[in-house]
């Protein structure tokens, strides 16, 4: 028995043979189209019409309300983005070696913590400006000096890409009305630092700049490295300052929580980088690219690992390798040990992590190597060699590509319950949740915080994976242990950028639906 369905103000098809098409009908008029609609007719996905204000808004009595188009998307609530960003926290354990890995492929980006922030990437695109003017007095040599010495307190010791005698240099050349390119650095610096370390609230500098605190000073300084950076000349062999600004460019668009736009621009910084020619460098110049080189190359491998991406940069880029790398003395040696902690993360490993080959049995010890880089590289200094700063994000990230590499693992099916390796058992994240504890209790809370929101997301990976294990996984351990490094771990993430606005209640969530009798004692 077969059933006609009728389309709703069609003509039932004639029973016979087959079915006739009327030719006479007169054809369809087209509906006619404007290129912009108005905000209220876009805002409603409705008709609009070329006069302004419209038909519509005036027949609705908002004709005073009718206005142009806007580029600007609106941003997505936290109501929004909680059950997205949270499906990458929720992969499912098993006792067999088929679980799922922890999946960031398409976690989207978290609103920016401060409400006077731009709230998406496009909000930072001026489309009015044709050509590029420097704003008067928006960078006074105040706030140069203020946050150069920011800078080489607080970010140097991780990102040493910078010298005073190279500030002094990009100084002297900015002030030229050719010297777009060093006026464009110190935009790039003083904006990281404004967003990244100084109280997004506060006001540094008084009456002396226009902007209402420290986050909208920086985005105005942002906004104008961008004006900028849009209008520079593109050359085939890109300068170190031109990688800079992409550089800093990238870094501040990662403290607004832009992941999009910060993995374009740290895409554009590793492909300026690869067109660099050494040879034309002077001695200073070529210094601060190799130190650079590792920045970039720790900076796209992290980012490639929690958000499934490719990477450019390979150690023998440009001749820019470990063997020159070494001779750098022990005030780096925490940065030396940050480039042997993903050194060992090559294309091949990024390949693996990233499905991007045909699925085929990878034997159990491949991933030995890689474990063991990351065992010891911080074996690259001493004790009294590392400051807070670096012994923070050290130990933070040291422990995070443990959580990486065991989620490999368990996804490849090379985890055992009766593995005398502790590193190949299911309940090794509680064994690293552990060590964060002990690692991180006695730090100063600023140490960690002023490596921004990254540092937070590696917190809030581990975490995820301790409430799995917790969950799922029947362990002979002391749950009552676990469960008080969990609560020091949610603790810890609600003092760092990003923590109270995003990832504590996505870790709330998460706990909520995996193990619900947990969640009441996490919050006590």
């Amino acid at each position: 028995m077969s059933a006609t369905f009728q389309v709703p103000g069609s003509a039932a098809p004639e029973s016979g043979t087959g079915t006739t098409t009327d030719t006479s009908a007169a054809p369809r008029a087209k509906r006619a189209q404007v290129a912009r609609a108005c905000q209220r007719c876009r805002r409603l996905q409705k008709a609009c019409s070329d006069s302004r204000p419209c038909q519509r808004c005036t027949k609705a009595g908002l004709a005073d309300e009718c206005g142009g188009f806007s580029f600007r998307s609106k941003a997505p609530s936290p109501q929004t983005l909680l059950p997205q960003i949270a499906k990458f926290a929720e992969a499912p354990l098993s006792h067999g070696g088929n679980a799922n890995l922890m999946d960031t492929t398409a976690v989207p980006s978290p609103p920016s913590s401060n409400p006077d922030l731009p709230k998406s990437p496009q909000a930072f695109v001026s489309f009015a400006r044709e050509s590029f003017q420097r704003k008067i007095n928006l960078l006074p040599h105040q706030v140069v000096d203020y946050c150069s010495n920011r800078f080489f307190e607080r970010l140097a010791p991780t990102i040493p890409i910078l010298t005073p005698i190279y500030i002094d240099n990009l100084r002297a050349r900015a002030a030229s009305e050719t010297g777009i390119e060093a006026y464009c650095v110190l935009l790039g610096v003083c904006a990281m630092v404004m967003l990244q370390i100084e109280d997004p609230g506060g006001n540094s500098f008084g009456q002396l700049v226009v902007a209402e605190n420290n986050a909208m000073y920086g985005w105005s300084l942002l906004e104008e490295a961008l004006a900028a950076h849009r209008q520079l000349t593109r050359r085939s062999v890109p300068s170190l300052d031109s990688v800079l600004l992409v550089f800093f460019i990238y870094a501040c668009h990662a403290c607004l929580f832009h992941h999009a736009q910060a993995f374009f621009f740290l895409r554009e910084a590793a492909t300026l980088f690869v067109l660099i020619q050494p040879e034309t460098l002077d001695s200073l110049s070529r210094s601060l690219a190799e130190r650079l080189f590792w920045v970039l190359m720790v900076s796209e491998r992290s980012h490639a690992i929690r958000y499934r991406r490719p990477i450019t940069l390979q150690v023998t880029t440009n001749g820019f390798g470990l063997a020159s790398f070494n001779d750098i003395g022990p005030s780096l040696a925490g940065f030396r040990c940050l480039a042997a902690l993903f050194r060992g993360f090559n294309a091949t490993f990024i390949t693996l992590l990233n499905q991007e080959t045909a699925s085929r049995a990878v034997p159990i010890d491949s991933l030995d190597e890689a474990e063991i880089a990351i065992n010891t590289a911080l074996n690259h200094s001493g004790p009294d060699d590392l400051v807070p700063t670096q012994k923070a994000n050290l130990r933070v990230t040291q422990l995070w590509l443990r959580i990486i590499l065991w989620q490999l693992r368990l996804r490849l099916g090379h985890l055992s319950g009766q593995s005398t390796q502790s590193s190949r058992t299911y309940h090794y994240p509680l064994e690293v949740a552990t060590d964060l504890t002990l690692s991180t209790r006695g730090l100063p809370i600023h140490s960690i915080q002023v490596h921004g929101v990254g540092i937070t997301e590696k917190l809030f990976d581990i975490a995820c994976a301790v409430v799995n294990v917790l969950a799922r996984v029947p362990v002979q351990v002391n749950k009552t242990a676990a469960e008080e490094d969990l609560k020091y771990l949610r603790c810890l993430i609600l003092q760092l950028p990003g923590g109270t606005a995003v990832y504590d209640a996505l870790l709330l969530k998460h706990v909520q639906q995996t193990l619900p009798s947990l969640a009441i004692r996490l919050e006590a």
